[in-house]
């Protein structure tokens, strides 16, 4: 049987973490389960071009789990996807990513993620929004609620402002959860779509 890195994303689960400034050492942290990955898990926080791949390597290091960056048409597995430095990620169908060149001033947008998953989201999608400046994202936080994507916002980050304007958008339909917990949401989830294949 193929292990469960190499599987294609056939149970459709999406994974998401997003943010910005103060993410990045959060989001290596959370992905320290001690678990294969059984989903493939995107991340999407605003980072130095430049810089994009040096976070790849260290996410890897960390957390033992492969990493790839997008600069292409890429099949999800159950990996852990960034874009190429400068790009935005986008889903360009239901298991499929791509890095296009960017038409905003932070990147990897998150607005740009959400739009393109719109088509594709549904009950097995997960958003974790963490802490970050501005509001990048926001415009299409109600929509995906509404096609049953779960948001679980960071408690208490460093930068409250990103999670704060996507939780209004949201209307209280979000949960709010410290950084354990939301660890706990990521092996609950891994070990469910494990029993799903």
């Amino acid at each position: 049987m193929e292990s469960s890195n190499n599987m294609l994303n056939k149970a459709n689960y999406k994974f998401i973490i997003v943010g910005s400034a103060g993410s990045p050492n959060v989001a290596v942290n959370l992905l320290k389960i001690n678990e294969k990955l059984n989903i493939p898990v995107i991340i999407c926080i605003h980072f130095t071009s430049s810089a994009m791949e040096t976070f790849a390597n260290h996410i890897e290091i960390e957390t033992g789990h492969i990493v790839k960056i997008v600069d292409q048409p890429t099949p999800i597995k159950n990996e852990i996807y960034l874009p190429k430095g400068g790009k935005d990620i986008i889903f360009i169908s239901e298991n499929t990513l791509n890095s296009v060149e960017s038409e905003y001033k932070v990147h990897p947008s998150i607005s740009k993620l959400f739009e393109s998953l719109v088509k594709y989201a549904d009950d097995k999608t997960t958003i974790i929004v963490l802490g970050g400046l501005g509001d990048d994202g926001k415009d299409y936080a109600k929509i995906l609620r509404n096609k049953g994507v779960k948001f679980v916002i960071e408690k208490n980050p460093r930068f409250p402002y990103l999670p704060n304007n996507i939780a209004k958008e949201l209307e209280m339909r979000y949960e709010q959860a410290e950084q354990s917990r939301i660890k706990d949401i990521i092996i609950r989830i891994n070990r469910q779509a494990l029993q799903d294949y």
